[in-house]
């Protein structure tokens, strides 16, 4: 970078420069030095630059070889109007005149208007930069070009009625008068870049200067959403323009092709302006509800060898789609698509298997054993922190995780265990009963309803770190398909996580038991809430859509795969909530209506309501009777799978293609019931004992029966 007065620059050259100020003798002998010819000379900054009268801005020249190094050169800089600009040999600019060119200290403001300011060394000189001098700005608006756009929104697709780009101007304002012909070169920043594309050299801009319009941008809708828009001119920032591509207001999905183990889906868009945007790739969030079963990506749909059936939908899930909306609007499909595998065989199994039992007896020490099946193979002991009460896989199948309360020496917290692994990881930080996992499996809803005060904590799987929230009594909770909510049951209040949002507490008429999803997403049904029996929860914008009258108030509530429907478990009956929905914009409409059977059972307490994910079934777990109630959804009939000997159904657990339930007995072993043959094939002991001793040995004087079971998706 030059630097005039360094060590090698002309003496002769120094004079000329500065002569009228200090005098110069023509008459003394001076020594000279050649200097190279620069390649280029890059002056910073560039293009243009907005200075208030009166200030002053430092610029920077750079000669450069033509390898593009840097040279030591003397350096000028010139102002083409220096009534308006001067520049110091220093480079420093004044918005107005330098009380001295070589000792600058006092700019004194001149008239408003523009300059060229260019660097010059052994003849080359830079492109020039233009500094446009104003009046103080003391506010900057922008508004549409007129006429502007007719429309609150733009579509994000080309076509007659609705346009998808538009003009926008920034005006500077000084005390209220106008000053923008003499602010030059705005700067237009979004804060969500992916709403729209923004150009300042679009045609039809006017006051364009080297090819860019100094105060003019063209907005491009591109993605559902709104972002605001700033002009930046000097020191001055506009108030945010709120710019808004028409935001996605209902999907519908179609099979547009299908194999025995695939499927692809086409969705079809429309935004809020009746557009189909279906054409711009729409950034849909893909959602498979087993998908360690079936994979979904970009509208393929895959299913695994051996898995079971999923749901699969298409969602505007914020914040790729409908970004920046607050608070945040998920737009659901208006159906749900499900894919059913055919199978032949029953696959082979890994069960997790564990038990509440040891409680908080002091050491006695909690285990978690790992079975696969075909032929059953029992894997080591692996040791718990703590008594467990919750063991959840995740739905990729790709980690168990176990809930602690309290137990060996006080220990509590969450227990991660990877699919096929050995260890057992840690967190002592989230302690209390696995209530959810979401979909994504990136989410965990764990509840701590024995310590004080009671928490909820939401497990991030990615960090290992939870975020925590002060809610009592946490019961029940479920994520919403797209895994963007949690909605969270604690007695007459539901919570409402979200990714996005803050944490909403909503009070409910009458405590709730339950809370389960429909399969498409768009709403969230309680058991209870409110006098009723069941209360409808739009999952969009949390509110109430609808009531069902359930006497006695359900014990669970599943979804069926297929969003047509709602489980109900009501002991001594089962119900089937029939679901008619329009889910369209972030305020769908739905209708609802009820049909139970008698299980011809009597009154019994539940434990458990699985159903399978074809849909076909329901499999009620009760501690009362010596047997499996199962309900057969479409021919509305029931019947029982019996276990053998004398145990009890405590906890069990479905293969993902339905085939085999894995059912935990106060027998102390695991039953393998066969679903499509009704009968109890097998047993599963545990010589070792799933409560121990420190020495390994099952533990005296206490019953460990395997209470906890889940099989791996």
């Amino acid at each position: 970078m030059g630097r005039l007065g360094q060590v090698g620059f002309a003496i002769a050259v120094l004079c000329a420069a500065i002569a009228w100020e200090a005098g110069c003798s023509s008459g003394t002998a001076v020594n000279t030095t050649t200097f190279a010819v620069p390649a280029i000379i890059v002056l910073a900054p560039q293009s243009s630059v907005s200075m208030e009268l009166g200030t002053n801005q430092q610029f920077t020249a750079t000669p450069e070889a033509s390898n593009k190094s840097a040279i030591t050169e003397p350096v000028f800089f010139l102002s083409s109007n220096s009534a308006v600009v001067t520049v110091a040999v220093n480079g420093l600019v004044c918005a107005g005149t330098w009380d001295s060119l070589s000792l600058p200290q006092i700019c004194t403001p001149g008239p408003v208007g523009f300059a060229d300011i260019t660097a010059t060394a052994q003849g080359v000189s830079s492109p020039a930069t233009r500094v446009y001098v104003h009046q103080h700005i003391d506010s900057v608006v922008i508004t549409p070009v007129p006429p502007g756009p007719a429309t609150t929104c733009l579509t994000a697709t080309e076509n007659t009625t609705v346009p998808h780009a538009a003009a926008y101007q920034a005006t500077a304002f000084s005390r209220g008068v106008d000053i923008t012909a003499t602010a030059g070169q705005f700067t237009w920043q979004m804060l969500n870049t992916g709403v729209a594309s923004l150009s300042t050299t679009a045609s039809g801009l006017v006051n364009v200067v080297n090819g860019q319009s100094l105060n003019q941008a063209e907005l491009t809708a591109t993605a559902p959403g709104i972002t605001p828009l700033f002009a930046v001119i000097g020191n001055a920032t506009s108030v945010p323009f709120s710019f808004t591509t028409c935001p996605v207001q209902s999907i519908q999905l179609q099979v547009t092709g299908s194999s025995a183990t695939s499927e692809s889906i086409t969705p079809t868009v429309v935004d809020t302006s009746g557009t189909d945007i279906s054409h711009t790739n729409v950034p849909l969030t893909w959602s498979s509800s087993e998908s360690a079963s079936v994979t979904v990506s970009g509208g393929a749909v895959t299913s695994a060898a051996g898995g079971g059936g999923a749901t699969i939908i298409a969602s505007c899930t914020p914040p790729t789609c409908n970004i920046g909306l607050l608070p945040s609007v998920p737009i659901f499909p208006e159906n749900a698509v499900t894919m059913v595998p055919e199978t032949s065989t029953s696959p082979s199994a890994t069960v997790y298997v564990s038990s509440s039992g040891c409680g908080t007896v002091d050491a006695c020490v909690s285990t978690v054993v790992s079975v696969t099946t075909q032929p059953t193979k029992l894997g080591n002991p692996m040791i718990l922190p703590a008594t467990p009460d919750s063991l959840v896989f995740d739905p990729k199948g790709a980690n168990i995780y176990i809930g602690t309360d309290s137990g060996l020496l006080g220990n509590k917290g969450l227990s991660v265990i990877a699919a096929g692994g050995t260890t057992v990881n840690e967190f002592s930080s989230t302690p209390g009963k696995v209530l959810a996992i979401s979909p994504d499996s990136s989410k965990v809803v764990v509840s701590d309803t024995t310590d004080s005060p009671n928490q909820v904590f939401v497990f991030d799987t990615s960090t290992n770190i939870p975020a925590t929230f002060r809610i009592t009594g946490a019961t029940a909770a479920d994520f919403s398909p797209d895994s963007l909510k949690a909605f969270i049951v604690a007695g007459s209040t539901l919570y409402v996580y979200s990714k996005l949002d803050a944490l909403q507490a909503k009070p409910l008429t009458a405590p709730a038991n339950d809370v389960t999803f429909l399969a498409e997403g768009a709403f969230a049904y309680l058991a209870g809430g409110n006098p009723s029996g069941v209360t409808v929860q739009r999952t969009c914008d949390n509110g109430q859509a609808d009531t069902v009258a359930v006497s006695p108030v359900p014990t669970f509530l599943k979804t069926l795969p297929d969003a047509t429907g709602v489980v109900a478990l009501i002991p001594p009956a089962i119900g089937v909530i029939h679901v008619s929905a329009s889910p369209s914009g972030c305020a769908p409409t739905v209708s609802d209506s009820l049909t139970t059977f008698d299980l011809g059972q009597g009154k019994f307490a539940a434990s458990q309501l699985i159903i399978s994910q074809d849909g076909s079934t329901a499999y009620i777990v009760t501690p009362d009777f010596n047997s499996i109630l199962v309900f057969n959804i479409g021919a509305q009939t029931s019947s029982a799978i019996s276990l053998v000997g004398k145990g009890f159904p405590l906890h069990a657990s479905l293969t993902p293609d339905g085939t085999q339930l894995y059912v935990g007995s106060s027998d102390g072993t695991v039953h393998i019931l066969q679903t499509n043959l009704g009968t109890d094939i097998g047993q599963i002991s545990f010589p070792e004992g799933l409560c121990q001793t420190s020495a390994g040995q099952p533990f005296p004087g206490v019953t460990c029966n395997p209470d906890l079971v889940a099989v791996k998706p």
